[in-house]
């Protein structure tokens, strides 16, 4: 998955959002990832080009009770949420729909735990996937993820050799939704809450297919509340 962009501070797009921030309530802000490549990517985001807009209410409310976030705050929530939605569809691919590659055991017997060693250029340790997780999901998402996310026990363990293992029964999802060119909408909620909508597209007929969640802050930063399908 390629991010491209991020704006500019002189930028006509922020002076966009400062005008907006200064006479709506809720200002709604989109950007343009793009996500291609057949690999799992790994959770780092590249230096590119954002796209940046901000709409607003045709008519102005009768009463202004809205939550309405700053623009430093705004500037964060953004970075934040593109963030996390990279981060949600590398865990996506790695525990739901694609699963990591292994090495079978020797004579092609079945391992006796249970997993096969992982065979990955990316990731050889439980620790660097936890870690994806962690910085995504809330402390609960990120445990259910971790230990079973699909029904039928954690996807991945260290094995007693110290090498990464696959569980051996792992069964991708059934998913045909792309996430080439997805579009991301953030909402302000409060200083510690922001609700995020992604569109994404069907494989079959590339109709739109808005996903919506929410991210929250705590100590630990940023984190998605649930998984993005």
């Amino acid at each position: 998955m390629k991010l491209k962009g991020k704006y500019s501070e002189s930028s006509v797009l922020h002076a966009i959002i400062l005008a907006a921030a200064a006479v709506v309530s809720v200002a709604v802000f989109f950007v343009v990832l793009n996500i291609t490549g057949s690999e799992v990517p790994k959770i780092e985001l590249p230096s590119a080009e954002t796209t940046t807009t901000a709409a607003s209410s045709t008519e102005a409310p009768e009463e202004d009770t809205g939550y309405k976030a700053d623009k430093d705050l705004v500037n964060e929530m953004f970075d934040a949420a593109e963030g996390l939605i990279y981060g949600n569809y590398t865990v996506l691919r790695l525990y739901y729909t694609k699963g990591l590659p292994h090495e079978d055991e020797p004579y092609g017997n079945e391992p006796e735990d249970g997993y096969y060693t992982v065979a990955s250029e990316d990731y050889s340790s439980i620790d660097q996937l936890n870690e994806i997780v962690d910085k995504t999901y809330t402390k609960d998402q990120a445990n259910e993820i971790k230990t079973d996310p699909l029904g039928y026990g954690a996807i991945y363990k260290t094995r007693d050799n110290g090498t990464l293992g696959i569980i051996q029964n792992y069964t991708p999802m059934q998913y045909d939704r792309s996430w080439e060119n997805p579009k991301l909408e953030i909402e302000p909620l409060s200083d510690t809450e922001c609700a995020i909508t992604v569109t994404i597209h069907e494989k079959s007929d590339d109709s739109d297919v808005p996903l919506n969640a929410v991210m929250v802050k705590s100590e630990d930063g940023w984190r998605l509340t649930s998984v993005i399908f």
